[in-house]
């Protein structure tokens, strides 16, 4: 694994935190450049871009902290190692999701399998459809493992019929993301980042049940203006490095 030093660190000390800049589909280049800024000045560990060539470039000017590609697309995935990527997560599911694709266990093991072939010195982070069930995804931990991946990313469980109001669902996501979190760190020895409804609020409870890192992305583009979301990054970080500092006094 070639992997960023102060990466290396941060999940160790279970303080990874990454900010997700957008989707597959997003290119509003504004928002992308002060999320980036954001997260280069508030203390972010790495930053999670779409997988295309010209936002690699645009995020390059304005961070020198290691960049993350999200596709579940190989071709897409590769072209982007090709431009110097070192980080990429098999995931980003949400605008697949929204036209009633998703992907079985089988699909995630074949994808993370023919990525990790054939650039074996990328570090990879596989993240468990949240439309697997908690069988599936700890059979999907334990297989990644197996094979090599570096990190596993959980994500929430959304079923829209079991809630009423906006609150309940954000609830629901990030429940569903400490419940895989905590069973997957039993069993997996990889670092775990938790995502899906993280907030400054719940962050250190995914630390506690298990995760080594945090994604993060509906919190930080709900802040507005460049100097909020600076400062809820930083207050983020610094709540996990307490909670990493807290830990070895116990």
């Amino acid at each position: 694994m070639s992997i960023h030093t102060q990466l290396v660190r941060d999940l160790d000390q279970k303080k990874a935190l990454k900010i997700i800049s957008g989707c597959l589909n997003n290119f509003d280049e504004k928002e992308i450049i002060e999320t980036i800024i954001a997260a280069d000045q508030g203390g972010a560990t790495y930053i999670d871009i779409a997988a295309d060539a010209k936002i690699i470039s645009l995020a390059s000017q304005f961070t020198t902290l290691p960049l993350c590609v999200s596709s579940i697309i190989p071709k897409q995935i590769f072209k982007c190692i090709e431009k110097g990527i070192k980080i990429v997560e098999i995931g980003n599911f949400d605008a697949f999701y929204s036209q009633s694709m998703h992907f079985n266990l089988q699909d995630i093991k074949n994808i993370s399998r023919q990525i990790k072939t054939n650039y074996p010195e990328v570090t990879i982070c596989t993240t468990l459809p949240y439309t697997l069930s908690i069988k599936e995804q700890i059979e999907l931990g334990k297989f990644l493992e197996y094979i090599g991946i570096d990190l596993i990313q959980t994500e929430g469980t959304i079923n829209n019929k079991s809630v009423n109001t906006r609150t309940n669902l954000k609830l629901q996501k990030v429940n569903s993301t400490l419940l895989t979190t905590y069973n997957l760190s039993k069993l997996v020895k990889i670092p775990i980042i938790a995502a899906s409804g993280i907030s400054k609020s719940n962050a250190k409870s995914a630390l506690l049940y298990g995760a080594s890192g945090v994604g993060i992305k509906t919190a930080v583009s709900n802040q507005k203006g460049l100097s909020n979301k600076i400062k809820l990054i930083r207050s983020i970080k610094q709540s996990m490095q307490n909670t990493y500092v807290a830990s070895k006094k116990e």
